[in-house]
């Protein structure tokens, strides 16, 4: 059994797969741009004054907005679907850490507890040989020493093994509670991006309706005509705002999970370094644990059956 389970850490030597560095800072710059001028243009559009001869100016400038937010939606399903991509990536990896852990401190387990067995035997075997006559105890206390000296071979092979068990389960803890807390986020990242997104679609109908009582600025009663228009781009600047909100908060969110995502891969990176390293010495150990073994089985059978 336990040579399978060495045999099985061994196979998983190779780097297991670590998910890709995120990266969120171009799509948050698109989004916060474009939701940013969005917003300013229609206000500032929207700010002049209702007048037939400033029509012109005052559509082309809804225009420019509504193309500002359909850049800020691209931006917006950009960041949410990198985001989503991460987060699934840190699932795959977690599940990944959870076997990893798994596969390589069992086996350092059974050879520690094997270890104390032996050296629970040693221990006999040394008041045994304490009882021989003088002769026999000459003969015989070469064997024991050896054995000695090759258990306490395998032990000190066995405790760096432990130290990296150890801290890969520190790390362990790290990436779980990474995992854990990006589950939040990600829906919070999901919820905004997608609120940013339902805003830019709701600009194109309000826009053509402030466009067409634009157009009939000149119309009477005028006070009429401009209250109409008024009320048009008064519902534009509350939707360019509310996607400004959706935005920011969408990319602030995303940096929030960008620093997650970087101390999870850093976790990562300590485990993995570990866990390589625990492999590569886990054959050796396992080596000297079995010639500790057959050295005392030697020692053994002198002391306990004396010529």
């Amino acid at each position: 059994m336990i040579r399978f389970l060495f045999s099985s850490v061994l196979l998983l030597a190779p780097s297991l797969a670590s998910a890709a560095r995120y990266d969120p800072d171009a799509d948050r710059a698109a989004l916060r741009q474009s939701a940013t001028l969005c917003y300013s243009t229609i206000v500032d559009a929207s700010g002049l004054a209702l007048e037939p001869e400033k029509a012109r100016t005052i559509a082309a400038g809804l225009d420019e907005g509504l193309r500002l937010a359909g850049a800020a939606a691209v931006a917006a399903r950009s960041l949410g679907a990198a985001a989503k991509r991460r987060g699934e990536e840190i699932e795959t990896s977690a599940k990944t850490i959870e076997r990893a852990l798994k596969e390589t401190s069992d086996p350092i387990a059974a050879e520690r507890l094997r270890a104390r067995r032996l050296a629970s035997v040693q221990a006999e075997l040394k008041r045994k040989l304490e009882d021989l006559p003088k002769p026999d105890q000459k003969e015989a206390r070469p064997l024991f020493e050896k054995a000695s000296g090759a258990l306490q071979a395998a032990d000190d092979a066995l405790r760096p093994l432990e130290d990296h068990v150890k801290l890969m389960g520190e790390e362990a803890v790290e990436l779980a509670s990474s995992r854990s807390a990006s589950k939040w986020l990600l829906v919070e990242i999901s919820s905004v991006a997608d609120a940013a997104i339902i805003r830019a679609e709701e600009l194109p109908a309000p826009v053509s309706e402030a466009k067409e009582r634009l157009g009939a600025l000149g119309q009477e009663p005028r006070a009429a005509a401009r209250t109409r228009a008024w009320e048009k781009l008064d519902l534009l600047r509350g939707i360019s705002s509310r996607l400004l909100d959706a935005g920011d908060r969408a990319c602030n969110r995303a940096d929030e999970f960008r620093r997650l995502s970087a101390g999870f891969e850093k976790s990562f990176g300590v485990f993995e370094t570990s866990r390589l390293a625990a492999a590569a010495r886990q054959g050796g150990a396992k080596t000297l644990m079995n010639d500790a073994q057959a050295a005392q089985d030697k020692a053994r059978e002198r002391i306990e059956k004396p010529k």
